[in-house]
């Protein structure tokens, strides 16, 4: 089973705020959230005749807001996008086919409890950001855990599932990056993943690395956390890149996105210095090594 919610080569969409994903767009942006496909959508862009000619404001703004409304200068352009598709007609009626059947089998599955089996891959801190009109904070949710190679319910799930985890159970269980483990969740989608949560009775089969966070390193990545405009593959699949869900608080209204953010504090994905940093503490780990696994792997929390 594969998470067809989040294939991105099937549509293709120049729309201004898909740039930072290089316009390649999930299945589930088009068809479930937007339901722009073959329609499209359509937006206006707020526009201004002195500052398009880099003129000044005479109402003294150096950018075209709601207080430009009824302005002489102001005024809107109609943009109509329309999602493209990059493969084949044929071959989309096939995808339609195998999509309803991927959607059949989470309607089975979607809020009921499942076995479960996987690889960790990384663990996250599971940070929500709210953004008021003067100020904004990150507040910590416990911890996302990407599992590969996964069963669900003795059916092989081959891309990523994700698990939340609260704070104490995650320090109980002392898993980090290669344990395999097992147990019981409720399983969900949510914008596109399929998250596993109400997680209980996991048991640790094989211990991987070190766990990679505790108190202190939250603490810092809350402090230190830097937002990318673009979202590289590879910050994306980092352990210390996170999806964070932000929220918008204005006018008594919500509006909710996903943005990436570097919890080691980079400014520019260009200038990353993680990997280079990490082969010099493989060796130190290899001189002074902590608890052996054994000592890891013996709780099995209810």
């Amino acid at each position: 089973m594969k998470n067809l919610y989040k294939r991105t080569d099937i549509f293709r969409c120049v729309h201004e705020s898909h740039r930072g994903f290089k316009n390649s767009i999930s299945v589930y942006h088009i068809l479930k959230e937007k339901s722009c496909f073959p329609e499209g959508c359509i937006y206006f862009r707020w526009k201004c005749r002195q500052l398009n000619k880099k003129n000044s404001c005479h109402r003294g703004y150096s950018h075209v807001g709601r207080k430009c409304y009824g302005c002489r200068d102001f005024y809107e352009e109609k943009i109509h996008n329309y999602p493209e598709l990059q493969i084949s007609e044929e071959e989309y009626a096939a995808f339609l086919k195998e999509f309803e059947e991927f959607e059949d089998w989470l309607a089975e599955k979607e809020y009921k409890q499942i076995e479960f089996a996987g690889t960790v891959r990384a663990v996250k801190p599971h940070f929500v950001q709210k953004v008021f009109p003067k100020t904004s904070f990150l507040s910590f949710r416990g911890y996302i855990v990407v599992l590969d190679n996964a069963f669900t319910d003795r059916e092989h799930f081959e891309d990523p599932l994700y698990m939340l985890l609260s704070q104490r159970y995650y320090q109980d269980l002392r898993i980090g990056a290669g344990a395999r483990i097992e147990g019981f969740a409720h399983i969900k989608a949510d914008h596109g993943r399929i998250i596993l949560y109400r997680s209980r009775g996991i048991e640790v089969l094989s211990c991987g690395g070190e766990p990679a966070w505790n108190d202190q390193s939250i603490q810092m990545a809350r402090e230190t956390a830097t937002e990318f405009s673009e979202h590289p593959e590879k910050c994306v699949q980092c352990e210390f890149g996170a999806l964070v869900d932000v929220d918008y608080q204005k006018d008594h209204h919500t509006s909710a996105r996903r943005k990436l953010f570097c919890l080691k504090g980079i400014s520019d994905y260009r200038d990353c210095y993680v990997r280079a940093e990490y082969c010099g503490l493989d060796h130190e780990a290899d001189a002074s090594p902590g608890p052996t696994c054994e000592q890891r792997r013996k709780i099995i929390v209810p």
